[in-house]
């Protein structure tokens, strides 16, 4: 019996990588995507076994439309797995981003996410021996919080919450739950981040973000490729017991040392000492 698969943002980035994973290894994906474009592309593309369905889920009756899309294609079929990969970055100062700017932030990643696994949970059903499962794409800014890069770490925090509540209630439904902590993947994110904080420049942290673009530029650089993650997707969505949780980066110990053991007030040293690098190559230590 062939497993049904439901992606978030699959035009480009981990959503359509992980897309041609589960497609070579016959699964069937069905992936929203925001254009018509991208749905002729990529259904074009891929023909057989994937289907796009235009939809922004921040967008209450959009979704639900695009939700209703999905129990006609499927029919008496059910789906095995849910990614949550849709996401976007809104960054700048906390104190100085606007409101509007960090409630979209919290909207698309955390809000409008809960909304789509809810609507999808009804339908998922186990495969033979394998139970259904729901896979969050997360980040490592789940657990570092980075400066000028608030209102993303926050709302993926409050994702790492939401992933464990999710877990550990849908146990009793037989559902498991996965999270995957990506730290920086080759993707258009980076490109599409350029110049993004040029509006505070001039202001109190102009000395600190005037590297923004060559930050930006040198995390990408060092970035890994976005297969390391889609392989990571394929792999949860065989095994019979997969861990709850993923992290996904080069130096992770090193990471882990200084996220989860090394003392606050240390932490905060190590990150003024690199951003007073003449070039920093990160917002974080590591």
């Amino acid at each position: 019996m062939k497993k049904f698969v439901f992606i978030t943002g699959v035009s480009s980035g981990i959503g359509l990588d992980a897309t041609k994973a589960l497609l070579s290894e016959g699964y069937a994906v069905i992936g929203t995507v925001r254009s018509v474009e991208d749905k002729v592309r990529l259904e074009s593309e891929f023909k057989d076994d994937f289907k796009a369905v235009i939809c922004d889920i921040t967008d209450d009756i959009g979704l639900t439309k695009s939700i209703n899309q999905v129990k006609e294609y499927l029919g008496d079929r059910s789906l095995f797995g849910l990614i949550n990969n849709a996401g976007i970055v809104k960054a700048g100062p906390l104190n100085m981003i606007s409101d509007d700017d960090f409630s979209y932030q919290m909207e698309v990643n955390l809000i409008a996410t809960r909304k789509v696994t809810n609507k999808i949970i009804p339908m998922l059903k186990s495969n033979k021996n394998l139970k259904p499962r729901i896979i969050f794409i997360s980040s490592i800014s789940g657990v570092f919080a980075a400066p000028f890069n608030g209102p993303y770490c926050i709302s993926k925090h409050a994702l790492e919450c939401m992933i464990d509540i999710y877990r550990r209630e849908l146990k009793y439904l037989g559902i498991q739950v996965i999270g995957i902590q990506p730290g920086p993947i080759k993707t258009e994110i980076w490109r599409k981040s350029l110049g993004s904080l040029n509006q505070y420049l001039g202001g109190p942290y102009d000395k600190m973000l005037k590297n923004a673009d060559h930050i930006i530029k040198s995390t990408e650089k060092a970035a890994l490729d976005v297969e390391v993650i889609s392989q990571k997707i394929l792999k949860v969505m065989k095994m019979e017991h997969p861990s709850h949780r993923y992290m996904i980066r080069k130096g992770k110990a090193l990471f882990k040392l200084i996220s989860y053991y090394t003392p606050k007030h240390w932490v905060d040293k190590l990150i003024w000492k690199n951003l007073e690098k003449e070039n920093p190559k990160n917002y974080r230590p590591v």
